[in-house]
């Protein structure tokens, strides 16, 4: 059989008859397929809404734990101050704050208030309200709470506009004993916020269930449904979403609010543009069919061979192989021109292949830059500067030196429009850098620094010393509880520079250690280390390090197990750069 017959067969049997079954069946199935995917990306869409307004209610639980762990809040509500103006001063000079802050954090909340418990603490009108004021369904839910625990409340269910509230007990400094209710307020907004993020919007419409299925919404919100599709929910199914001919349910549990929320919509909406084509789409299956059996008859055997032949080259293509493909000169049509664009790219490809490894390098840098692209500098340095100022007139010095010193490397990292930069300079950053691992590890680490070279003149890439010394706190200092000590010195001899930076940290197992070593040594980039490991942030500062300095300029590591980790920047002076 030729081969114009086989394809003409294999047409057939392959495409034309399997066409017109999957038809018949697309008909037949196509709506409830797309109406389950559809029903499925709603149900994402709502999950994720979920997710984003539980977020938002984790962030405003949280003001309890700052209430709760502030010593002047639970002093002021054990009722320690003896007089009143010792209760104003601590509220004016340290609660206030708090609220100020929590209400500007959160603009979704209306009202943040305290219930206290103690007759003998002076009650403010807008922040501290007598237990007695609290409604007696909200001192029903603080008896039920149990310690660090709250709970969110709706309010006005039935209501268009709906607001939540959430309660949560203040023990004193002991937490042997409750001495007030937190209440705090959040506006109809939230709620709204959902309903948009989880796309109600136009036909479709939301509406909340009780754990038992009954409807929290004023109105026959459930009048739209079938009677099927309102069993179901009336007798709390809990599937995902439910389909029917007409609708499209999606329903999921809020577990902090104890409800279930419910979006429904119409299938009609939703697949309307189909239903009009579907005559018009069946005439032009069948008529491309017939138009595509005879067309492909008549160039089939013209073009199968060679096609068969550049497939068959294609396979065989490999890196071992890169041989071109050989093309007529009468062989000019589009085939042709496929072939000779075909052996344009075999061509190419050496050179493809030698320049990813700068590709993803240049990416890299790419990437870093579009970072910092992204990030307003002038705001961030004003608001480290108000913060450090705040810390200064707050009397808190630990607070506004790390600002101070986060200030000056945000400053460096962002600010500059140059990639390189002098010694002395990354040297201060790298100070900066370890004067805020240590305000965290505190006695776990000391540091010295000891340079005996002119820093001032010799210019180096920016960012060259830091990850080094991050690689040190990372795989040193914050893995052992011991105190580790990392030593930064820079010495020069005749010949070249030494910048060391050194740990007696836990050092590096042998086996990553000879991993890194040979990744040095050899001008490729490991791909069995990963990023958390070190291996990969060295390499792209051994690799800065060889293009900036030139000549024998490299990154030398070693370590011994138990014993720390040393890593020197080995720089040329024949070919380093001054200023």
């Amino acid at each position: 059989m030729s081969i114009v017959r086989k394809i003409i067969l294999g047409y057939v049997v392959l495409i034309f008859i399997p066409v017109i079954v999957f038809g018949y069946y697309y008909y037949t199935q196509i709506y409830g397929n797309l109406t389950n995917q559809f029903a499925e990306s709603r149900q994402k869409i709502l999950e994720q809404a979920y997710a984003n307004m539980k977020t938002d209610l984790i962030r405003i639980q949280s003001i309890h734990r700052m209430l709760q762990y502030n010593l002047y809040v639970t002093d002021y509500m054990d009722g320690v101050y003896e007089s009143d103006s010792d209760s104003v001063y601590a509220y004016i000079r340290y609660i206030s704050p708090i609220f100020t802050q929590s209400l500007f954090a959160n603009p979704e909340i209306e009202s943040l208030q305290i219930y206290k418990v103690k007759q003998q603490v002076l009650p403010i009108t807008d922040r501290f309200l007598d237990i007695s004021l609290l409604e007696p369904q909200a001192e029903e839910v603080s008896r039920s709470l149990k310690p660090t625990k709250g709970a969110w409340k709706l309010l006005d269910p039935g209501a268009p506009e709906t607001s939540l509230v959430y309660y949560q007990n203040i023990y004193n400094n002991n937490i042997t004993e409750i001495i007030g209710v937190l209440e705090i307020r959040i506006s109809s907004g939230l709620i709204k916020k959902f309903y948009e993020a989880a796309g109600v919007e136009g036909n479709w419409r939301a509406f909340l269930l009780s754990e038992q299925g009954v409807p929290l919404t004023a109105g026959d919100v459930m009048a739209g449904l079938d009677g099927e599709t309102q069993k179901l929910l009336a007798a709390n199914k809990r599937r995902a979403y439910i389909i029917n001919r007409k609708m499209i349910v999606n329903q999921l549990d809020i577990k902090e609010l104890g409800v279930r929320v419910v979006v429904t919509g119409k299938v009609d909406d939703v697949f309307h543009t189909v239903k009009r084509k579907e005559i018009v789409l069946v005439s032009t299956i069948f008529a491309l069919l017939a138009a595509l059996s005879f067309a492909y008859y008549m160039l089939a055997s013209t073009i199968t061979k060679r096609i068969l032949r550049l497939a068959r080259h294609m396979r065989n293509l490999d890196e071992d192989n890169l041989k071109v493909m050989v093309n007529g000169p009468d062989n000019k049509d589009e085939i042709g021109f496929l072939i000779t664009t075909y052996n344009s790219m075999i061509r190419r490809m050496d050179e493809l292949i030698n320049n990813v490894h700068r590709a993803e390098l240049r990416n890299k840098e790419a990437a870093y830059q579009v970072l910092q692209a992204q990030i307003k500098p002038h705001f961030l340095y004003n608001t480290l500067e108000t913060i450090r100022m705040l810390a200064e007139s707050n009397n808190d010095k630990e607070v506004a030196d790390i600002s101070f010193w986060f200030g000056k490397l945000m400053r460096y990292s962002l600010s500059s429009q140059q990639d390189n930069t002098v010694l002395a300079r990354e040297i201060e950053t790298v100070t900066f850098y370890l004067n805020i691992h240590k305000m965290r590890l505190q006695s776990r680490l000391t540091y010295e620094i000891d340079v005996a070279v002119d820093v001032t003149r010799i210019a180096c890439p920016r960012f060259m010393l830091q990850p080094l010394v991050e690689n040190s706190i990372i795989h040193g200092a914050s893995t052992l509880i011991r105190p580790v000590q990392i030593r930064l010195e820079a010495k020069e001899t005749d010949d070249e520079i030494r910048i060391a930076v050194i740990d007696n940290g836990a050092g590096i197992p042998p086996e990553r250690l000879n991993a890194i070593q040979r990744q040095l040594s050899r001008n490729i980039e490991t791909r069995t280390l990963s990023e958390g490991e070190g291996g990969v942030g060295l390499y792209n500062v051994s690799e800065r390090i060889k293009s900036f300095f030139g000549g024998t300029s490299r990154l030398e590591l070693a370590s011994e197990r138990e014993e720390g980790t040393s890593l020197t920047i080995i720089i040329d002076k024949r070919t380093a750069k001054k200023r």
